[in-house]
Protein backbone atom coordinates (compact mmCIF):
# COMPACT_ATOMS: atom_id res chain seq x y z
CA UNK A 1 0.00 0.00 0.00
CA UNK A 2 1.26 3.48 -0.85
CA UNK A 3 0.85 6.72 1.10
CA UNK A 4 -0.80 8.39 -1.89
CA UNK A 5 -3.92 7.39 -3.81
CA UNK A 6 -3.91 9.75 -6.82
CA UNK A 7 -7.70 10.04 -6.39
CA UNK A 8 -7.38 13.78 -5.77
CA UNK A 9 -5.26 14.50 -8.82
CA UNK A 10 -8.21 15.98 -10.73
CA UNK A 11 -9.31 18.33 -7.94
CA UNK A 12 -11.87 16.10 -6.21
CA UNK A 13 -11.98 14.37 -2.87
CA UNK A 14 -14.55 12.27 -1.03
CA UNK A 15 -16.50 13.14 2.08
CA UNK A 16 -17.23 10.79 4.96
CA UNK A 17 -20.12 9.18 3.07
CA UNK A 18 -17.93 8.54 0.03
CA UNK A 19 -19.56 11.26 -2.08
CA UNK A 20 -17.18 12.84 -4.63
CA UNK A 21 -16.81 16.58 -3.99
CA UNK A 22 -14.63 19.27 -5.60
CA UNK A 23 -11.73 20.26 -3.36
CA UNK A 24 -12.78 23.91 -3.54
CA UNK A 25 -16.25 23.10 -2.15
CA UNK A 26 -16.80 25.21 0.98
CA UNK A 27 -17.31 22.11 3.17
CA UNK A 28 -13.95 20.74 2.08
CA UNK A 29 -12.26 24.14 2.53
CA UNK A 30 -13.66 24.40 6.08
CA UNK A 31 -12.71 20.81 6.82
CA UNK A 32 -9.14 21.73 5.87
CA UNK A 33 -9.26 24.90 7.98
CA UNK A 34 -10.25 22.82 11.02
CA UNK A 35 -7.28 20.56 10.30
CA UNK A 36 -4.95 23.59 10.10
CA UNK A 37 -6.28 24.85 13.42
CA UNK A 38 -5.84 21.46 15.05
CA UNK A 39 -2.19 21.39 13.99
CA UNK A 40 -1.62 24.72 15.78
CA UNK A 41 -3.58 23.59 18.85
CA UNK A 42 -1.34 20.50 19.09
CA UNK A 43 1.63 22.84 19.53
CA UNK A 44 -0.22 24.85 22.16
CA UNK A 45 -1.14 21.70 24.08
CA UNK A 46 2.51 20.62 24.21
CA UNK A 47 3.44 23.87 25.97
CA UNK A 48 0.40 24.24 28.24
CA UNK A 49 0.09 23.07 31.85
CA UNK A 50 -2.71 22.43 34.32
CA UNK A 51 -6.16 23.84 33.64
CA UNK A 52 -5.02 25.49 30.42
CA UNK A 53 -3.81 22.17 29.04
CA UNK A 54 -7.07 20.50 30.06
CA UNK A 55 -9.05 23.21 28.30
CA UNK A 56 -6.97 22.96 25.13
CA UNK A 57 -7.37 19.17 25.12
CA UNK A 58 -11.14 19.62 25.42
CA UNK A 59 -11.03 22.12 22.55
CA UNK A 60 -9.07 19.64 20.44
CA UNK A 61 -11.72 16.98 21.10
CA UNK A 62 -14.47 19.39 20.07
CA UNK A 63 -12.54 20.35 16.93
CA UNK A 64 -12.51 16.67 15.96
CA UNK A 65 -16.28 16.63 16.40
CA UNK A 66 -16.67 19.80 14.32
CA UNK A 67 -14.50 18.30 11.59
CA UNK A 68 -16.60 15.15 11.58
CA UNK A 69 -19.82 17.12 11.44
CA UNK A 70 -18.58 19.22 8.52
CA UNK A 71 -17.45 16.04 6.76
CA UNK A 72 -20.80 14.28 7.03
CA UNK A 73 -23.23 17.15 7.80
CA UNK A 74 -25.80 16.02 10.39
CA UNK A 75 -24.73 16.22 14.04
CA UNK A 76 -25.92 12.63 14.46
CA UNK A 77 -22.79 11.46 12.64
CA UNK A 78 -20.54 12.43 15.56
CA UNK A 79 -20.63 11.04 19.07
CA UNK A 80 -20.14 14.27 21.05
CA UNK A 81 -21.35 17.28 19.01
CA UNK A 82 -20.73 20.83 20.18
CA UNK A 83 -23.58 22.08 22.36
CA UNK A 84 -24.62 25.30 24.07
CA UNK A 85 -23.24 23.76 27.30
CA UNK A 86 -19.79 23.53 25.67
CA UNK A 87 -20.08 27.17 24.64
CA UNK A 88 -21.05 28.24 28.17
CA UNK A 89 -18.20 26.20 29.69
CA UNK A 90 -15.71 27.97 27.44
CA UNK A 91 -17.19 31.38 28.27
CA UNK A 92 -16.88 30.65 32.00
CA UNK A 93 -13.25 29.61 31.51
CA UNK A 94 -12.46 32.78 29.56
CA UNK A 95 -14.20 34.88 32.24
CA UNK A 96 -11.82 33.50 34.90
CA UNK A 97 -8.85 34.91 32.99
CA UNK A 98 -9.53 38.54 33.82
CA UNK A 99 -9.89 41.59 31.63
CA UNK A 100 -8.46 41.77 28.12
CA UNK A 101 -5.76 44.36 27.47
CA UNK A 102 -6.93 47.88 26.76
CA UNK A 103 -4.33 48.45 24.06
CA UNK A 104 -2.70 46.52 21.25
CA UNK A 105 -0.09 44.03 22.39
CA UNK A 106 2.50 41.94 20.61
CA UNK A 107 3.07 38.38 21.63
CA UNK A 108 6.77 38.02 22.25
CA UNK A 109 7.37 34.63 23.84
CA UNK A 110 7.08 31.19 22.30
CA UNK A 111 4.01 30.05 24.24
CA UNK A 112 2.08 33.23 23.43
CA UNK A 113 3.12 33.11 19.78
CA UNK A 114 1.90 29.51 19.41
CA UNK A 115 -1.43 30.45 21.01
CA UNK A 116 -1.69 33.50 18.77
CA UNK A 117 -1.09 31.28 15.74
CA UNK A 118 -4.03 29.19 16.92
CA UNK A 119 -6.10 32.38 17.22
CA UNK A 120 -5.20 33.49 13.71
CA UNK A 121 -6.08 30.09 12.24
CA UNK A 122 -9.30 30.08 14.24
CA UNK A 123 -10.32 33.46 12.79
CA UNK A 124 -9.57 32.14 9.30
CA UNK A 125 -11.78 29.13 9.97
CA UNK A 126 -14.51 31.41 11.29
CA UNK A 127 -14.48 33.59 8.16
CA UNK A 128 -14.87 30.49 6.00
CA UNK A 129 -17.61 28.98 8.17
CA UNK A 130 -19.80 32.03 7.52
CA UNK A 131 -20.77 30.59 4.12
CA UNK A 132 -21.86 27.29 5.66
CA UNK A 133 -23.77 29.16 8.36
CA UNK A 134 -25.58 31.33 5.80
CA UNK A 135 -26.64 28.39 3.65
CA UNK A 136 -27.78 26.57 6.79
CA UNK A 137 -25.36 23.64 6.48
CA UNK A 138 -23.67 24.51 9.78
CA UNK A 139 -25.36 24.54 13.16
CA UNK A 140 -25.19 28.05 14.67
CA UNK A 141 -23.73 26.71 17.93
CA UNK A 142 -20.63 25.57 16.03
CA UNK A 143 -20.13 29.04 14.63
CA UNK A 144 -20.55 30.57 18.09
CA UNK A 145 -18.10 28.03 19.55
CA UNK A 146 -15.44 28.90 16.97
CA UNK A 147 -16.03 32.61 17.57
CA UNK A 148 -15.45 32.20 21.32
CA UNK A 149 -12.50 29.94 20.65
CA UNK A 150 -10.51 32.77 19.10
CA UNK A 151 -11.15 34.78 22.28
CA UNK A 152 -9.91 31.85 24.35
CA UNK A 153 -6.69 31.64 22.36
CA UNK A 154 -6.19 35.39 22.67
CA UNK A 155 -6.68 35.40 26.43
CA UNK A 156 -4.42 32.37 26.91
CA UNK A 157 -1.70 34.12 24.90
CA UNK A 158 -2.21 37.35 26.86
CA UNK A 159 -1.95 35.38 30.10
CA UNK A 160 1.43 34.01 28.98
CA UNK A 161 2.66 37.54 28.25
CA UNK A 162 1.49 38.78 31.67
CA UNK A 163 3.19 35.88 33.48
CA UNK A 164 6.44 36.38 31.61
CA UNK A 165 6.38 40.10 32.38
CA UNK A 166 5.93 39.33 36.11
CA UNK A 167 8.88 36.92 36.04
CA UNK A 168 11.07 39.47 34.26
CA UNK A 169 10.19 42.17 36.83
CA UNK A 170 11.09 39.82 39.71
CA UNK A 171 14.46 39.03 38.12
CA UNK A 172 15.43 42.73 37.94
Amino acid sequence: MKAYTKRGDLGYTHDYSGKKIPKDNMRIVCWGKVDELQAAVDGAILQARGKNRQMLEEVQTKLWQISGEIACSPPECVNDPVTEADLKMMERFIDTMGEPPQKFIRFTNTEAIVLNESRVRCRNLERNLVKLLRNKTLRPVIFKYVNRLSSLFFMLAYERVKKRTKVQKKQK
